[in-house]
């Protein structure tokens, strides 16, 4: 992936993470993340459950798969920019969320601020640091298309 296709990538890792109950399929899309990358999450997870970490790649397959066990997890990209110069950008990514574990089903929005890079011809994920919606905390409408 020598020049930048963002919302390739933004697809690609919503694609991974949104599946029925079951393991995901994290090596496909390794190759898009610096081996230093960090997910920062911040905010609160369902439930209101305070979620403030700061994770390796790795690290963030280990929880996702303990959180979404038994469940059916729907994530879709509702707005998507993308700033860059030269071999840095920063893409800002809205999605929805549906997750659904025995008979509930739970609706949700959020943000992600990707900032990647290009290193040796290639465009790698350096960071992702999320945030979602919740009382006092509204995203924009300007930043859904």
């Amino acid at each position: 992936m020598s020049d930048l296709d963002s919302r390739g990538m933004m697809k690609a890792i919503y694609d991974v993470i949104s599946q029925p109950s079951g393991k995901r399929d994290w090596e496909s899309i390794r190759h898009l993340y610096h081996p230093r990358a960090t997910m920062t999450r911040t905010g609160v997870a369902i439930d209101t459950l305070p979620a403030n970490q700061c994770l390796t790649f790795d690290e963030y397959i280990k929880a996702a798969e303990e959180n979404l066990a038994g469940a059916s997890f729907k994530e879709t990209e509702i707005g998507h920019e993308c700033a860059r110069l030269g071999a840095v950008a920063q893409v800002r990514s809205v999605y929805e969320t549906i997750y659904r574990v025995g008979g509930r089903e739970i609706h949700s929005r959020g943000v992600n601020f990707i900032t990647m890079v290009r290193l040796a011809d290639t465009w790698q994920i350096i960071s992702i640091a999320w945030d979602n919606e919740r009382a006092g905390v509204t995203i924009p409408d300007e930043w859904l298309n």
